[in-house]
């Protein structure tokens, strides 16, 4: 491992996905003052070894097969001072407590921590004096205008609109359709999650918790150029935007050095003799899973973590051919229909609500198929 001066030691969980790929190609380019101490990713060996030797990491752990307690005693024993928890889906919930519980702070790539997590994380996080770092271009944008910036009043994410924002009929859409996101190069779940919008509804219900703002003051709008990576209004009136070329090394290093390091040309500066920048509302009716959202996060409780895990379960028979594109909403839909009014106070708590609503889905699956 080479030692930086004045550095941060980084722990990269996900190292082989897109957020993993993308921050080691960033270091590569330009590295501000990070040192990788361990990578983990679940299963591709092949890759986390070879990332291991060309950053010269002293550790490399993988999840697959391995039991929770040697997730918490492989990051107990790693002197860092943050993890990058890139792990997709449900299962970076874990991941994120032990982090914190290991006494180091988080950016955090994995949205459905904070899904499932709502307050009960962030409470964990401030009992275990640790900080969580948003990573998503979105949130990163949020918040650091909101570190600048007094007076907030409500907050404007912005969404590409993926694939299929001018589309009207939905009925023929197929794998390969919605796997062709018109800017973000992600993977598959993310990729089809931006095609239903239902990645902007999860970004919807982890913009509350994070910046503690109510459902009522978060507004998406779709920007196409997805340049403008969110906005913040203030009581006054004023409209305060980040703006950067659409590329995840800015909000994945800002996040790790979380204004602790000399960030110097990360992303190339925008030219504005050659833009053009759109703003449009997005249309409810075509794109459900946004409603739904929206619907889940003003019931709380356990509504936003049925969100999450029915949709999980509608992606993956989507892309199992077990149903269609506009189907994954009828299953999101019908598992919200259920009561989640229960508060979970703890992780086994959140995953009993998960583990229902992941049955549910399941057994809405069956009734359309």
């Amino acid at each position: 491992m080479t030692k930086m001066p004045n550095g941060r030691k980084v722990v990269v969980l996900g190292s082989t996905g897109s957020i993993g790929t993308t921050f080691f190609d960033s270091l590569r380019k330009n590295n501000p003052g990070i040192s990788v101490v361990a990578i983990a990713a679940y299963s591709n060996d092949e890759k986390l070894n070879k990332l291991k030797e060309e950053f010269n990491i002293d550790r490399a752990f993988l999840f697959k097969g391995k039991n929770k307690s040697d997730i918490d005693s492989f990051l107990k024993s790693v002197d860092a001072d943050i993890v990058l928890n890139a792990i997709s889906g449900s299962d970076g919930l874990y991941a994120t407590l032990s982090s914190l519980e290991s006494g180091k702070d988080v950016a955090l790539a994995n949205k459905e921590s904070i899904v499932m997590g709502g307050s009960f994380l962030f409470d964990f996080a401030k009992a275990n004096g640790k900080k969580i770092i948003p990573v998503d271009s979105e949130h990163s944008a949020i918040y650091n205008l909101k570190n600048q910036i007094r007076n907030v009043d409500s907050i404007i994410l912005t969404a590409s609109g993926g694939p299929f924002i001018d589309m009207v009929d939905f009925s023929k859409i197929t794998l390969e359709d919605a796997l062709k996101h018109p800017t973000w190069k992600m993977g598959k779940k993310i990729t089809i999650d931006s095609a239903t919008l239902a990645n902007k509804g999860l970004e919807v219900i982890e913009a509350s918790y994070l910046f503690s703002m109510p459902v009522e003051k978060i507004e998406v709008t779709i920007h196409r150029q997805s340049i403008v990576h969110s906005m913040i209004r203030t009581k006054e009136g004023a409209v305060y935007a980040q703006m950067s070329p659409p590329d995840m090394a800015l909000p994945i290093i800002a996040a790790i050095s979380d204004n602790t390091l000399e960030l110097e040309n990360i992303v190339k500066p925008l030219s504005f003799s050659q833009l053009t920048l759109t703003f449009e509302s997005p249309d409810f009716n075509r794109f459900p899973m946004l409603f739904y959202a929206y619907k889940a996060l003003e019931r709380g409780a356990s509504y936003p973590i049925a969100y999450n895990a029915s949709n999980e379960i509608a992606v993956s028979a989507f892309i199992e051919n077990k149903i269609s594109f506009t189907q994954i909403a009828n299953v999101v839909e019908a598992v919200l229909s259920n009561d989640f009014s229960n508060h979970p106070s703890c992780y086994d708590e959140i995953m009993m609500e998960d583990s229902r609503a992941r049955d549910l889905a399941k057994e809405a699956i069956c009734s359309l198929t």
